[in-house]
């Protein structure tokens, strides 16, 4: 069926449409709760369409949607003839629900007859949003992302922790406005359960533990005990800060982290992360075994996390690199999340969990995280195949990540395209992400059937390639705290001439866009395309390319953005690091 996201396993469309004008949604006494608040929401959406009031009634009506409760699974059936039924159990109502409401989105008042028997291929669909690297969201916009979510049938959110959380001992270290507190989390957690969306606490307790470990208070538990940065701030926090797993107050503190955020949560699992342990046994420790190493910290991790009746979820990188010990050491209710980001997965990397015998959730990305928008080109590669290989092989889920490395430049609203289709992919592996869903995405996702927004997308990645985020954060790290004295190479096998192209593709997008202005998603998108054309202009005027070497002007247009920036990051996101961001860019033109 056109225009559904994700598109229904199996959908026959008969002859004619229902008005569905003054239809009522009836259910049955004991219909669970959640269903109920959706079946009001639908009522509302109706109405809203045809212009006559719809409502949720226990008795039969003369033109209804009639939802009964069957079952436990995901699963559902939906018949719209002279009336609408869907069939399955709570959760599956709730997704048919999803469907009717999209249906009504796409098609208005007069919906297609049809019969629909739908369910997904994976009972794990996630989303992972790291909110300890530049950006904290508001807890509103965190409610936003889990709307999004259960629109297109996903039922798991993760937020990636660092320092992002209240935790006491990060007090005087974490000001408040870069974390979310104990009574946000609570409410988030509630809220999720309303909508069959499981909210799994996911916090560091390894590595990438800057601000923890860097601090006065802290750094005599760093495997590199008084490391001196030899990076600019948003490239050390990748590095350097593995605990030290053999001081026993190591486990002490992570273990009073896990007491006090576990609890918050209703979750069954706990993501205790362990990826990129990348100093284990190269400072304090070295010539320790790393593999021995790392399951003495593990094996205490997992002991804490069961104490509180948890399933315990990690990251894959070590369970790969010594498969014989991770059998040893791990118990056999451990979830391996399983990542590769690349634009092509190779089958192998699902194929070894597998083998091993350890359940895997395949965790592709929205590649975003070096960029102002989502490269779409990277991202629908990595998430399709990644997904496809997934269900070959058995995976429990997919969790789709976007990560916030080097300051978190990228608004969540521009990582929704790649958002989408992990939900779409998680629900249906097979069905193919080409125009006719792209059409979908637009309308759906970004409310608009005047652009393909994923034609949008595809453009402005590729103009970002002469010059990404990233690629600049790491020139100026290396040619300030570095020492280096090396110029601003133009990346992806680009020049000069392709950089003065894209400003102007940069303004001919944001031309088109303007009239579309929303104030959010497409808001953002228009500010972030800004940004393209900025980090265009800034390449060229560090290779000193005529036209393009008036300083003032440049860093003036850079100072304009950065108000519209700041606005609209503040609109959904806690002030977090903006200063440090805004300060950066401040000085984006004077790195020599």
């Amino acid at each position: 069926m056109k225009g559904i996201i994700p598109a229904p396993k199996s959908a026959v469309v008969k002859e004619g449409a229902l008005d569905v004008t003054g239809i009522s949604v009836r259910i049955e006494e004991r219909t669970d709760r959640r269903v109920t608040k959706a079946a009001a929401l639908l009522c509302r959406e109706i109405e809203n369409v045809t212009g006559r009031r719809s409502t949720v009634t226990l008795g039969a009506t003369e033109l209804e949607i009639f939802l009964e409760e069957r079952g436990e699974s995901d699963a559902y059936t939906l018949t719209v003839a002279d009336n609408i039924t869907a069939r399955g159990g709570a959760a599956g109502l709730f997704y048919a629900i999803q469907t009717l409401r999209q249906m009504i989105r796409v098609y208005g008042k007069n919906i297609p007859r049809c019969e629909i028997e739908d369910e997904p291929d994976f009972a794990f669909r996630g989303f992972s949003n790291d909110i300890s690297r530049g950006r904290v969201n508001k807890l509103e916009r965190l409610k936003r992302l889990a709307d999004t979510l259960t629109y297109f049938k996903s039922n798991a959110l993760m937020l990636y922790v660092e320092d992002a959380f209240a935790f006491r001992e990060l007090e005087g270290i974490v000001p408040a406005h870069r974390a979310l507190n104990a009574e946000e989390i609570v409410e988030l957690d509630e809220y999720c359960r309303d909508r069959f969306i499981d909210l799994v606490p996911t916090m560091n307790t390894f590595g990438h533990l800057y601000s923890l470990l860097q601090s006065e208070k802290y750094n005599h538990l760093a495997e590199l005990e008084g490391h001196t940065a030899t990076m600019d701030y948003w490239m050390e926090r990748q590095w350097h800060h593995t605990i030290d797993v053999y001081n026993p107050e190591s486990i002490e503190l992570i273990g009073s982290m896990i007491d006090q955020y576990l609890p918050l949560f209703s979750s069954k699992y706990f993501n205790i992360c362990c990826d990129e342990t990348l100093d284990l046994c190269a400072g304090k420790n070295a010539g320790r075994d790393k593999g021995e190493a790392f399951f003495h910290h593990v094996d205490r991790l997992i002991a804490k996390v069961k104490s509180h009746g948890k399933t315990v979820m990690m990251y894959g990188d070590e369970v790969m690199a010594k498969p014989e010990l991770s059998k040893e050491h791990l118990p056999s209710d451990v979830v391996i999340i399983n990542w590769c980001y690349r634009k092509s997965v190779n089958e192998w990397i699902p194929k070894f969990f597998h083998d091993i015998g350890f359940d895997q959730i395949v965790t592709p990305g929205v590649s975003s995280w070096e960029y102002f928008v989502e490269d779409i080109d990277t991202s629908v590669g990595n998430i399709s195949e990644f997904a496809a290989h997934g269900k070959k092989y058995g995976a429990a889920g997919v969790l789709n990540t976007s990560w916030g490395d080097f300051g978190s430049v990228c608004p969540t609203n521009c990582t929704l395209y790649g958002t989408v289709l992990g939900a779409a992919k998680s629900w249906n592996a097979d069905a193919p992400a080409d125009e006719e869903y792209e059409k979908a995405v637009s309308f759906l996702a970004y409310g608009t059937d005047k652009v393909n927004f994923a034609d949008v997308l595809r453009t402005l990645g590729k103009a970002q390639r002469p010059c990404s985020w990233f690629h600049f954060v790491k020139w100026k790290s290396d040619n300030t705290i570095g020492g280096k004295d090396t110029p601003l190479e133009y990346e992806y096998g680009t020049n000069a001439e392709d950089a003065i192209a894209n400003i102007g593709i940069c303004k001919k997008i944001e031309k088109e866009l303007l009239p579309l202005d929303d104030g959010g998603v497409i808001h953002d998108h228009i500010i972030s395309c800004r940004a393209i054309a900025l980090m265009n202009r800034l390449i060229l005027f560090y290779n000193g390319v005529e036209g393009y070497t008036d300083a003032a002007a440049l860093q003036a247009d850079f100072d304009s953005w950065l108000e519209d920036y700041s606005e609209a990051w503040l609109r959904d996101d806690k002030l977090s690091d903006l200063e440090l961001l805004g300060n950066y860019v401040k000085c984006i033109t004077k790195v020599r």
